[in-house]
C-alpha cells in the first residue's frame, strides 16, 4: 500500500513538471522532422514498418538522455534537497521506497518513448503531413516498434539510471548510464562483431538497437520487406531481449539490497561502507573551537588576483572532473580497446593499411558532429560534465555563499571553461597515446609525434574548446539544468545535421569549417589558411556568447531572466565592452574575408538551387536523351598540375566512334559545372549551335554526319584554377599519395 502511495506521489510530481511536458513535445517534433526529411525508395509506402522501426529506434537514443533526470530526480531528489532525514525516520521500508519510486520513473519513462510511434502514426494521418504513395493502416507496426523494441530499452534504461542515482546519491550520474548506453555499448558491440567476424553479436550487445537493429537488421530489408516486414523476436535478438533485462533486473536488486537510509551524503554513497544492522554509527564529540585572531588585510581585486581566483577554480572544477567514474576512464578504455584492435580500424574496404600517422589521424580526428565514430563520445561528454560545473555549487547547497564572495562572473566563467579545457587536453593527449600505440602494436617503428601535437592540439583541440564554450553558455542563459541539457543536445544534433533544419552555409553552423586534409607529400597543403579564417570566425561569436554568459549569470536567489537582465547595465564594465569590441570586430573582419571568398569569388548554391538546375537541365535537354551519340574508344591525356597555384591545365584528345546503325549529324558535350571546354576542335567540319555555360551543355553540328563504323577525333583543353576557398570543400585528392587537384 505504502509503495502504490509513494508511487503515485511520484508520478504526479513527475508529471507536472515543465520539463517533462516539453521533453514529451521535443519527441512529438522529431518525428515529424524525420517524417519531413525522409523521402522514400520506389516501391516503397511513405508509412511503411522500416520507418517506423528506424524512427522510433534513433528516437531512442534522444529519449535516453530526457529519461536521465526523471529516474535520477525519482531516485536521488530527497537527498538533493535534503529530506534525506525526515524519509529516513519514516515508517516505510527500503524496498517500498525504492519501488514505488523506480515504477513511477518507469511509468513516466514509458509515456515519454510511446511518442514516438505515437508521433509517427501523427505524422502520417494528420492533414496536410502524409506523403505518397500511402499503404494500408497497420496498426502491428506502431505495436511491435514500442512494446518489442521500445519498452525493453525503457526497463533497462531505467533500471541503469535509477541505480546509479540511487547509490551515488547524484540526480546526474543517471546521465552516465545514458552514456553508457548510448555510445559504450554501441561500441563494444561492434567491436566484439570486428573482433569474432560475427556481426550477428552486435544483435546480442546492443541494448538500444541503433547498431543491432538499424545498423545490421533493417540495412538488409528489400523494398517489399520494409513496407510490411516486421522486426521478429528470434535469433540473437531473442536472446538480447532475455540478456539486458535480467543484467538490469540484477543491478535494480543489488541496488534495493545496497541502498541504506543512514548513508545518504550526496556522492559518498556508491562505495561507502555502511554501519553494521542494529548499530549506529559513532557520533564525533563536539569541540569548542578556540578564538584566533585575524589580521586585517587590504583585499586585492586587480588582474593578477582575478587570474588567480580563475585558476584555482579551474583546477578544483577539474579534478572534480578527473576524479569522477567517466571523466578520464572512458575515453582511455576506448583509445586501449582500439589500439587493441587497430589491425581492423586501420583498413579501407576490408584491407589491411600501413599504419602511417596520416592514416592514424584519420580514425583519431573526427568532427564535433561526426557521430559516426566512437569519439562522439567527447562531445558527448563535454556536454555533461559542463552542465555539470555550472551547476555544481548550487547542487552542493554552497551557491548562497559562492553568489556572495568578491568574486566577478568573468573569473567564474573562465575558472569553469578552463576546467573543460584541461580535460579537454587530457583527453587529446590521450588520443595521441592510442595512435602512437596503434602503429606500434602493428608494427609501425615511425610514429610522428609532432604531427600528432599539430592535428590534435593545433587543430581538433579548437573544435571541442568551442562546443564546451557554447555547452557552457546554453546552461547559463537557459538556467534550468535539464532544459539547460536538452538544449545543449539539440545543438549538438543541429551541428551534426545542418540540412535537416535547412542551413548549409558553413558561416551559419557553429564552429564548422571547410575542413583540413593531411599528405606525406604536401603537408597541410592550403586548407590551414582557410581553417584559421573560420576559426577566428568562430572565436569572435564565441566570446561574444562568453559576454552574454557574463552578462546574464545567475547570482543570489532571484534567478529568472527578468532580475538578471536587469543587472546587465551594471555588469556591462569597461572588460566586458573591450572584449565584446574585439569579439565584433573578429567577426566583422573573419566573416567578411570568408563571404568574399565563397559567395564573391566562387559562386555559393544551395542544394535547393543545385536541384532546381537538374530540373531545368532536364526540361531543356531531356528531350536529347534518345538522341544516337558516339562512343569513346580512345582517349588520351595531357595534365599540367601546379599545386602551389591550386592550378591544373589539361590537354584531351578523344576517338569517337559511331558504334551504332544510323548516321549521327550532332555531338553533346557536357562537362563539371562551371569549368568549361576551351579550344574545341574536330578532325571533321563541326559548328558549335549552343552554349548553356549555367547548365554545362554544348551541341555541335557536324558538317558531314558521323556514318556508322566511322569515327573522329575531338581535341579540347580544360583549365581551372582555384579563386579563394569555399564554404565547404570537397576531397580534392585523386589518389591519397599527394597528388590532388581541384
Amino acid at each position: 500500500m505504502r509503495t502504490l502511495t509513494i508511487f503515485r506521489f511520484e508520478f504526479a510530481y513527475q508529471a507536472r513538471r515543465l520539463s517533462t511536458w516539453i521533453y514529451l513535445g521535443v519527441l512529438l517534433a522529431f518525428t515529424f522532422v524525420m517524417n519531413a526529411v525522409t523521402t522514400p525508395g520506389d516501391g516503397v509506402n511513405a508509412n511503411n514498418t522500416f520507418h517506423i522501426t528506424a524512427v522510433t529506434v534513433i528516437g531512442a537514443l534522444i529519449w535516453l538522455i530526457m529519461a536521465a533526470p526523471v529516474a535520477g530526480e525519482a531516485a536521488a531528489r530527497d537527498v538533493k534537497i535534503r529530506m534525506n532525514p525526515l524519509i529516513g525516520t519514516a515508517p516505510v521500508s527500503r524496498p517500498e521506497y525504492l519501488g514505488g519510486r523506480f515504477l513511477a520513473a518507469l511509468a513516466v519513462n514509458a509515456v515519454l518513448i510511446a511518442a514516438l510511434p505515437a508521433g509517427v502514426l501523427l505524422s502520417f494521418y494528420l492533414p496536410g503531413s502524409g506523403q505518397d504513395p500511402m499503404g494500408p493502416f497497420l496498426l502491428a507496426p506502431y505495436l511491435n516498434a514500442y512494446f518489442l523494441i521500445a519498452l525493453p530499452c525503457v526497463f533497462i534504461a531505467t533500471a541503469l539510471q535509477f541505480s546509479l542515482s540511487a547509490l551515488s546519491r547524484q540526480v546526474m550520474a543517471g546521465y552516465a548510464a545514458s552514456l553508457l548506453l548510448a555510445l559504450v555499448a554501441q561500441v563494444i558491440a561492434v567491436a566484439a562483431a570486428k573482433l569474432f567476424g560475427n556481426w550477428d553479436l552486435v544483435k546480442l550487445l546492443d541494448p538500444v538497437g541503433v547498431a543491432g537493429i538499424v545498423g545490421s537488421e533493417l540495412s538488409t530489408w528489400t523494398p517489399a520487406e520494409k513496407n510490411t516486414r516486421l522486426v521478429a523476436l528470434e535469433g540473437m535478438f531473442l536472446w538480447n531481449r532475455l540478456l539486458w533485462p535480467v543484467i538490469a533486473a540484477l543491478v535494480l536488486g543489488a541496488t534495493f539490497y545496497r541502498f541504506d537510509f543512514r548513508n545518504a551524503e550526496p556522492g559518498k554513497g556508491l562505495f561507502r561502507r555502511s554501519a553494521p544492522k542494529g548499530e549506529l554509527p559513532a557520533e564525533t564529540p563536539s569541540v569548542r573551537p578556540a578564538g584566533i585572531s585575524v589580521p586585517r588585510v587590504q583585499g586585492a581585486f586587480d588582474f593578477g588576483a582575478c587570474f588567480c581566483q580563475a585558476l584555482t577554480i579551474g583546477y578544483a572544477s577539474f579534478r572534480k572532473i578527473a576524479g569522477s567514474p567517466v571523466g578520464l576512464t572512458l575515453v582511455a578504455a576506448t583509445a586501449a580497446v582500439s589500439a587493441a584492435l587497430g589491425s581492423r580500424i586501420i583498413t579501407e574496404l576490408g584491407i589491411p593499411l600501413i599504419p602511417t600517422t596520416r592514416s592514424v589521424l584519420e580514425y583519431l580526428t573526427a568532427g564535433v558532429g561526426d557521430l559516426n565514430t566512437p569519439w562522439v563520445m567527447i562531445p558527448l561528454l563535454i556536454l555533461y560534465f559542463t552542465g555539470e560545473l555550472v551547476w555544481r555549487e548550487r547542487d552542493s547547497g554552497v551557491s548562497d555563499l559562492t553568489d556572495a564572495t568578491p568574486v566577478s562572473e568573468w573569473v567564474l566563467l573562465a575558472g569553469k571553461f578552463l576546467a573543460m579545457a584541461l580535460v579537454i587536453m587530457t583527453w587529446m593527449a590521450m588520443l595521441i597515446a592510442c595512435g602512437i600505440l596503434i602503429q606500434l602494436v602493428l608494427g609501425f617503428e615511425h610514429p610522428e609525434p609532432d604531427l600528432y601535437l599539430k592535428a590534435l592540439f593545433g587543430l581538433q583541440l579548437v573544435d571541442y574548446l568551442l562546443f564546451a564554450l557554447l555547452t557552457l553558455v546554453i546552461h547559463v542563459i537557459v538556467n534550468q539544468k535539464y532544459i539547460g541539457y536538452l538544449m545543449a543536445l539539440l545543438a549538438l544534433a543541429f551541428i551534426a545535421f545542418p540540412s535537416s533544419f535547412g542551413v548549409e552555409h558553413t558561416m551559419l553552423i557553429f564552429g564548422a569549417d571547410p575542413g583540413w586534409w593531411y599528405t606525406d607529400m604536401r603537408g597541410f597543403g592550403s586548407t590551414v589558411g582557410p581553417w584559421l579564417w573560420f576559426k577566428a570566425y568562430w572565436i569572435g561569436w564565441a566570446l561574444m556568447l562568453a559576454v552574454a554568459a557574463r552578462l546574464l549569470w545567475p547570482r543570489g536567489r532571484e534567478q529568472r531572466l527578468r532580475s538578471r537582465m536587469r543587472s546587465v547595465r551594471s555588469r556591462f564594465t569597461g572588460a566586458t565592452v573591450r572584449v565584446a569590441a574585439v569579439a565584433c570586430a573578429l567577426i566583422i573582419a573573419a566573416g567578411g574575408v570568408i563571404f568574399y571568398h565563397t559567395n564573391v569569388l566562387n559562386e555559393y548554391v544551395t542544394s535547393a538551387g543545385m536541384n532546381e538546375r537538374k530540373a531545368a537541365y532536364e526540361r531543356l535537354y531531356g528531350r536529347y536523351r534518345n538522341v544516337p551519340q558516339p562512343q569513346l574508344t580512345g582517349t588520351r591525356l595531357w595534365a599540367d598540375i601546379y599545386p602551389e597555384r591550386q592550378e591544373v591545365r589539361i590537354r584531351a584528345s578523344y576517338t569517337l566512334m559511331n558504334t551504332g546503325s544510323i548516321p549521327i549529324d550532332s555531338i553533346h558535350l557536357g562537362s563539371v559545372s562551371g569549368l568549361e571546354p576551351a579550344d574545341v576542335r574536330f578532325s571533321r567540319p563541326a559548328a558549335a549551335v549552343l552554349r548553356d555555360k549555367k547548365l554545362s551543355h554544348y551541341i555541335y553540328d557536324l558538317g558531314q554526319p558521323l556514318q556508322p563504323g566511322d569515327s573522329l577525333q575531338l581535341d579540347f583543353v580544360v583549365q581551372f584554377r582555384q579563386r579563394g576557398f569555399r564554404h565547404k570543400e570537397t576531397n580534392t585528392m585523386v589518389i591519397k599519395n599527394g597528388t590532388y587537384i581541384r
